[in-house]
């Protein structure tokens, strides 16, 4: 009895470290023209974020912090130099509820209690334009012809990323028998994008998350599937707001 206890002990070892197959892809070679936004008066912390001045012309466009858009955005076409604009209404004076701005004037929080609000911010002819919710996203950029700017779609609307250069690490608890990078099909009518998500907020466990998002050519996104994939036990207590 104690030899079969201990060849079922080394089956449940072995199946344990073998971890899921892996299938990667290579990363597109994507990039966004940043440089009309290094010197408008939003000055970098020591992380690299840039806090705009009240008296800058991107504060008065509606952004309190200006980072880098993803490179992996650079796909979008017209290929505008762009920047993430984040409003904090928290932060304004003027701002009478900074719970209730309306969702048509944001793509999405990821300050969670705080609100820190996703716009983006492009530079057209020389001049800043503020676009503040995807009816404006697809008026300047759609249609969607090929599998880069539906990549770029993707990351823009629907609060995903990419990931690419994929291996197992043993610190993660691993809920699939397969992992696979972010990849583009093309479908009936636009493309399927395979992406990612974790759960930041909230108490643990916090999991990572395959995220499969449908991008039509006019521009429409929607998420399809999302499926758990792992998540790292050591973050299972945390409980974070």
């Amino acid at each position: 009895m104690k030899s079969k206890n201990r060849i079922v002990l080394l089956i449940v070892i072995l199946t344990a470290g073998c971890g899921p197959k892996i299938i990667n892809h290579p990363e597109p070679e994507l990039k966004v023209d940043f440089t009309p936004f290094e010197s408008v008066g939003c000055q970098p912390d020591e992380y690299g974020t840039l806090f705009c001045n009240p008296d800058s012309a991107l504060y008065t466009l509606g952004c309190d912090r200006l980072e880098k858009a993803p490179d992996l955005m650079g796909g979008l076409d017209p290929a505008y130099p762009m920047a993430v604009c984040i409003y904090v209404p928290m932060q304004r004076p003027e701002v009478a509820n900074p719970y209730d701005t309306p969702g048509s004037e944001y793509f999405f929080n990821i300050g969670g209690p705080m609100p820190m609000l996703v716009r983006y911010v492009i530079a057209v002819e020389g001049e800043f334009r503020l676009v503040k919710n995807t009816d404006e996203f697809r008026a300047v950029f759609t249609p969607v012809e090929s599998a880069d700017e539906a990549l770029s779609f993707a990351i823009s609307l629907a609060n995903v990323y990419a990931l690419y250069g994929l291996k197992v690490d043993w610190k993660y608890r691993y809920t699939v028998s397969a992992l696979e990078d972010t990849y583009v099909d093309t479908t009936e009518g636009g493309y399927i994008v395979h992406a990612f998500d974790y759960q930041f907020f909230g108490c643990g466990p916090h999991y990572y998350y395959a995220v499969d998002v449908k991008v039509k050519s006019d521009g429409n996104v929607a998420e399809l599937t999302r499926t758990k994939i792992y998540r790292n036990p050591a973050l299972d207590d945390l409980c974070q707001d």
